[in-house]
């Protein structure tokens, strides 16, 4: 996967709720981030554990809510929008920023779709 995509904006991207963790520096799916145009406003190495205090201070563009390996639901969705409700707030697909191999063909594609 070359091609660098638009620059959407900055996010947040969780893997985990209780307790809420999420994607760090020095991670592969930090590298998708960037190449599907997110800045991670997650300054700290690898998973870190994060509170919803500390997401609302950031304000994110966009909150991810990962596919895997928690599954993120709509329900989720509700409940981030009631304290982020300028923020975009997307379940995405895990798969497509955390394995690598032959999702990297898929990937691209379903980027440029976010």
């Amino acid at each position: 996967m070359e091609k660098e995509f638009n620059f959407k904006g900055s996010a947040i991207y969780l893997i985990w709720k209780d307790p809420l963790i999420a994607v760090g520096t020095n991670t592969f799916i930090d590298s998708m981030l960037e190449k599907a145009g997110f800045k991670n406003l997650i300054n700290q190495f690898r998973y870190p554990e994060i509170d919803l205090e500390e997401i609302v201070k950031l304000n994110p563009d966009y909150l991810l809510l990962s596919s895997e390996p928690y599954p993120f639901k709509e329900l989720h969705i509700s409940f981030f929008k009631e304290r982020l409700p300028k923020t975009k707030i997307r379940i995405v697909d895990g798969e497509m920023f955390s394995w690598y191999g032959s999702r990297l063909v898929l990937a691209g594609k379903y980027f440029s779709t976010l």
